[in-house]
């Protein structure tokens, strides 16, 4: 079974607190009579045009500058503007006082467990990492986000109960990067430093980027190519795919765009593009065997808000075919950026800590980078779970880099889902 992500039969933690979304109503898990809603789908959209203008202009000014770390002013100013769309969406789905205080009331009884708001829904309605539940807009508070607050989770399939997900991932760690070729900072930073991070740390795991290397050549002509490697992660041995690509609407659903490097880890001049249509996952019969966590680092890789998107995505379809765990980006981010907040987030998630230096924010690489004496440790030693890995990167680029623009990640699975224990340590973890 080594490599797989194995179903644990254990029980759920009190951190999960479900909110089962339906058309007029929602129900907060435990309650016996749903709540009504106070906003319509539509009205969410709506709200969610709002936050994506103020994705928008981070994302603009990243390019600008070149640079995750924005300025003070600027980080400010849209943590406001977020506030107000998010306290709408907030005080309009959650109209019912009785409704906030129950959740109030639930996350109390967690004590120190994080708490794991999870949505279900097959319809993907609005970012609810930006949910906002302080009194005032104004504020801006970053500890009123429940993105940085608390470890939102999606549950795209309403049928399935969040026990029947994976709940580790099992050793070793093996993961295919799927990387556009025109993508710079992801090639020169991205790929490199976790490659580093899984092959060359403690985790002594195995990287692979797509291509010769990892067994992925055969190119049938009586197939499209995208639907030819659905087949392969089938079979596939990788428990992590990460894509670093691009990603395009169309009339009939979202598309992957990457590359198939032929020349090894050399940047192609020209590479092979394989694009992964929506829809294609529905024409090849099978499941991922090896239950892979899948981390779409790409440009609003969970679609729109229209009416096919809705329900009709990619991170769906990834779960669907057996996805451990699925991340996404509800806009486009930029290279850069996407690059920086993959590799903090898989050093939270397979490490557990960051080390960054206070006076300039930068993460200093543990294996081959000098530390200084204004280093510090950020984290603790066991690896964190999925949707506190997500929140630890997020508010350490919010408090070190002035940058919001991590509420635009969101997990499309539950949050309990982590490393498992290295075979034959005592229990601990690495």
């Amino acid at each position: 079974m080594s490599g797989i992500s194995q179903v644990i039969s254990m029980q759920l933690t009190n951190s999960l607190l479900e909110i089962d979304l339906g058309e007029d109503t929602y129900n907060i898990e435990g309650q016996r009579q749903p709540f009504h809603r106070g906003v319509t789908d539509e009205e969410l959209e709506n709200l969610t045009d709002g936050v994506l203008e103020s994705f928008h202009i981070l994302e603009q000014e990243v390019k600008r500058v070149k640079s995750v770390t924005l300025s003070k002013d600027l980080c400010r100013q849209q943590l406001v503007k977020l506030a107000g769309w998010g306290m709408n969406a907030y005080k309009r789905l959650f109209k019912d006082p009785r409704a906030r205080q129950v959740m109030a009331g639930r996350m109390r009884m967690m004590g120190n467990a994080l708490p794991e708001p999870t949505f279900r829904s097959e319809r993907v309605l609005f970012p609810w990492e930006v949910l906002y539940e302080g009194n005032d807009y104004l504020d801006g508070d970053p500890e009123m986000f429940w993105g940085l607050r608390y470890a939102p989770a999606r549950i795209l399939d309403p049928e399935k109960d969040v026990s029947e997900y994976p709940w580790e991932q099992a050793f070793p760690q093996d993961m295919l990067f799927c990387l556009h070729h025109l993508l710079r900072y992801s090639h020169e930073l991205e790929q490199p430093e976790i490659e580093r991070l899984i092959v060359y740390s403690q985790l002594k795991g195995y990287f692979s980027l797509l291509g010769p290397g990892c067994g992925f050549t055969a190119l049938d002509s009586s197939r499209p190519i995208g639907e030819i490697f659905i087949k392969y992660l089938d079979l596939a041995k990788h428990n992590m795919v990460h894509f670093a690509c691009h990603c395009k609407e169309g009339v009939h659903g979202d598309t992957l765009l990457f590359s198939l490097m032929e020349g090894g880890k050399e940047i192609e001049v020209k590479a092979h593009i394989i694009e992964l249509e929506t829809y294609a996952f529905d024409r090849i019969q099978g499941r991922f065997q090896r239950q892979p966590l899948v981390f779409l680092n790409a440009c609003q890789s969970v679609g729109g808000a229209d009416d096919l998107r809705r329900t009709f995505n990619l991170p769906k379809m990834f779960i669907e075919r057996g996805a451990a765990a699925v991340v996404a980006t509800a806009c486009p981010v930029p290279d850069l950026f996407a690059a920086s907040f993959a590799r903090v987030f898989y050093e939270f998630f397979l490490r557990g800590y960051i080390v960054i230096d206070q006076e300039t924010g930068a993460t200093i690489d543990q294996e081959t980078g000098a530390k200084t004496s204004t280093s510090v440790r950020i984290g603790d030693d066991a690896p964190m779970r999925i949707g506190g890995a997500l929140r630890a990167t997020r508010k350490y680029f919010l408090e070190y880099r002035h940058n919001p623009l991590g509420l635009a990640y969101g997990l499309y699975s539950p949050a309990h889902y982590q490393l498992a224990q290295i075979p034959g340590v005592g229990g601990g973890f690495y």
